[in-house]
């Protein structure tokens, strides 16, 4: 694969996509009928069926260029029961991901980034995030995440994920600014789009500072706020709940 323009080797996302997806496909059939904790109103077999119909679409995108719309999705993946119908999907997924350089063009909602390489990396991350949701839905323990890949979770879920909501008139223009792992995010939460700097010097603004895996899942709506959290930090989850 091509030199990776995001933290971590395309060789290790696809690596980690793997790992990930078998680790979500072993938990399919213990938690078909069990509720997602993270996504009320659906148990185990629903959050199977969409994760499935997202790799299929990211396929077809890839395949055809553009995002499918008409007669989509297929009848015919109804048919298919959970576990073979997400079999199915990946396999159509990573067939495209092993047969096209990662540079090129595929549909993303992120005009400066219109490359398979994206899809490689954010289904990398749509992947964990829904394996740890079938882990809480058995009532498991989380598996620990990739470290590296949750440093990377966390930038992606604030400049990729956070960048699909839309524009927020009653927002306070604050900055709700995140430490962790050695790395911080200042988001700036203006109305029409909310800002990210990486790295920015202390400034002594109020910071959510904890375990990086704590951060990126609490972003993610996966567990609860690390400790208390300061009025802009409470905005910013709110805003990404309304993107993710």
């Amino acid at each position: 694969m091509q030199t990776s323009p995001y933290a971590l080797p395309f060789e290790r996302y696809r690596e980690l996509l793997d790992q990930e997806y078998a680790a979500l496909s072993d938990l399919v059939q213990p938690t078909l009928d069990r509720p997602v904790p993270a996504c009320p109103g659906w148990n185990g077999e629903d959050l199977v069926r969409h994760t499935a119909i997202v790799f299929l679409q990211k396929a077809e995108t890839i395949r055809t260029g553009t995002r499918p719309s008409h007669g989509w999705p297929p009848v015919s993946v109804g048919s298919l029961p959970p576990q073979p119908l997400l079999a199915h999907c990946y396999t159509r997924l990573v067939e495209e991901f092993d047969a096209h350089p990662t540079s090129d063009p595929a549909e993303t909602w992120v005009p400066e980034d219109q490359t398979v390489g994206f899809w490689v990396r954010r289904l990398t991350h749509e992947t964990a995030i829904h394996r740890v949701d079938l882990e809480q839905a058995a009532g498991r323990s989380v598996r620990p995440l990739d470290p590296a890949l949750v440093i990377d979770g966390i930038d992606e879920v604030l400049t990729v994920m956070l960048g699909r909501g839309r524009p927020d008139p009653a927002a306070s223009g604050d900055v709700a600014r995140l430490e962790a792992g050695g790395h911080s995010w200042d988001v700036r939460l203006s109305p029409q789009r909310a800002t990210v700097q990486r790295d920015a010097e202390v400034d002594g603004r109020t910071a959510v500072a904890c375990d990086p895996e704590q951060l990126f899942l609490w972003l993610w709506g996966r567990t609860a706020a690390p400790g208390v959290v300061p009025a802009a930090a409470t905005e910013l989850r709110s805003r990404l709940a309304r993107a993710l």
